[in-house]
């Protein structure tokens, strides 16, 4: 799917950033997985990381479950 969003240019947001906060946030709610945020942005693992601290979204929730797919779900950089 290919969405396209208009902003104005006075918000002082930048194509790629904006594309990292709406990633960051669909990550957050668990609407999209490390793996799908990584295929969209383009970045590796660790730089996926830098991402959603730049935009204060934690990399992996503290619940033992989450924790637990996270380990079997793994995929290397």
């Amino acid at each position: 799917m290919q969405v396209i969003l208009e902003f104005p240019d006075d918000i002082g947001l930048g194509e790629r950033e904006a594309k990292e906060r709406v990633v960051s946030l669909l990550y957050e709610r668990g609407t999209l997985s490390e793996k799908q945020g990584r295929v969209i942005l383009g970045v590796p693992r660790r730089q996926f990381q830098r991402v959603l601290a730049d935009h204060d979204v934690a990399y992996m929730s503290d619940e033992p479950d989450d924790v637990q797919h996270e380990l079997r779900h793994r995929d290397r950089p």
